[in-house]
């Protein structure tokens, strides 16, 4: 009930201040457009987020990958580019083929004797995007367009999904709206370089023992990305509400072989916009694929998801996995406690992330020491201007 209470009130603080800068007519979130696929709201951001070109939604095409997007199954595959001939090609098992011709936009079922077909893609910033219903409509997947409104704002919302999800498109939309609350306000934060939030959407978070750090440092040129292993039980959830509080996505690494002992934790990641990983300790490719594909079972009927993430305890293993697709996590800043305390831990990782100049990859456990560090963790990443993103496929 407290929980219920706080979010309540933390959206309500959103929703007040969202409503004076709609009316300000702040231009900063002018190309908004909230992103869903099957019942995972998509995090905001200009990497992942589809764009409004005449009228037509285009979506980065590595969004309808379940190889490239977190694990989420459409059911449509990327084919790859053809750099010689400038192409893009998705398909499905049907098998129904779709190639671009970045040249001109235009798309056929195959090249170069194909027929024309309706979706088009254009080039962003050196980024692919498809046009997405008609994509969609062409692979024969939904593709739901409505909008959400925050007070006098509205905002475009697309919901991409295959007929077998969790939440219809209402329920849905009710779920996600204060989770997209919160990653609007995350994301006026990284476009506007602003760290009090000015007249944007606000999270205050509860107060931290710890005071963030005085440095003075711009630091948003370092991307962080943080890994949270289910190991212990402790506190995972707790974890991913601080997370949510301020508006950002972790990678929730489950080991394979407990993820049906974990299920409401995963669906808690899941439907906050966290991606979700497997950890593995098998001594042998072979170990490996058999127990990471029983875990994408449990994974698909627990929470109707899946993953290409892992974390491989056995370097070759790694390897073999990396091989055939897996997208492996390597810790690039360990913190996940041994016999020190919370205080000498969080030191520590901070000593180390201070040195890093473009990237860190940080890794924490669920237990009650790595949720203390973490909460010294956040306020410092926020007043220090890190770049936090969330470890999708795209980013490996």
């Amino acid at each position: 009930m407290r929980k219920r209470l706080l979010a309540a009130l933390c959206a309500a603080v959103l929703l007040a201040v969202l409503v004076q800068g709609a009316a300000a007519g702040e231009a900063w979130d002018d190309n908004v457009i909230f992103l869903a696929l099957n019942d995972s709201p998509v995090p905001l951001s200009d990497s992942t987020m589809p764009i409004n070109v005449g009228g037509t939604i285009y979506l980065p095409y590595f969004m309808l990958d379940a190889n490239q997007n977190g694990g989420i199954r459409l059911g449509i595959i990327n084919g790859g580019q053809d750099r010689v001939k400038n192409t893009l090609t998705l398909y499905n098992t049907e098998p129904k083929n779709l190639t671009f011709d970045l040249r001109t936009g235009l798309s056929y079922d195959y090249i170069p004797d194909g027929e024309r077909q309706t979706p088009t893609a254009i080039i962003r910033n050196g980024q692919i995007y498809v046009s997405a219903s008609s994509t969609c409509s062409y692979f024969g997947v939904r593709y739901i367009y409505s909008n959400i409104q925050f007070g006098d704002k509205s905002y475009p919302y697309i919901r991409i999904r295959t007929d077998n999800v969790a939440l219809d498109d209402a329920s849905f939309k009710s779920s996600a709206t204060t989770t997209y609350l919160i990653q609007l306000q995350n994301y006026y934060r990284t476009v506007t370089g602003s760290s009090d939030g000015g007249g944007a959407p606000a999270v205050t978070p509860e107060p931290s023992s710890t005071p963030p750090t005085e440095s003075g440092q711009d630091r948003g040129g370092v991307r962080v990305y943080l890994g949270v292993r289910s190991d212990t039980g402790e506190s995972g959830p707790d974890m991913l509400d601080r997370l949510r509080d301020y508006g950002w996505g972790a990678l929730l690494l489950v080991p394979a072989d407990r993820v049906a002992q974990q299920d409401d934790l995963i669906r808690q990641a899941v439907g906050d916009g966290h991606m979700v990983g497997l950890i593995t300790d098998a001594g042998s490719l072979d170990q490996a694929r058999e127990t990471l594909s029983q875990a994408n079972e449990v994974l698909a009927h627990a929470a109707r998801t899946s993953t290409r993430i892992v974390l491989a305890e056995d370097p070759a293993v790694a390897a073999g996995l990396a091989a055939e697709g897996w997208l492996c996590w390597e810790t690039d800043i360990d913190a996940v406690p041994g016999q020190e305390g919370s205080g000498a831990i969080y030191r520590q990782l901070l000593r180390q992330l201070e040195s890093r100049e473009w990237q860190a990859w940080i890794l924490l456990d669920d237990s009650a020491r790595s949720a203390d560090v973490l909460e010294r963790l956040l306020p410092t990443l926020r007043a220090d201007g890190y770049n936090v993103r969330l470890a999708v496929e795209s980013e490996f």
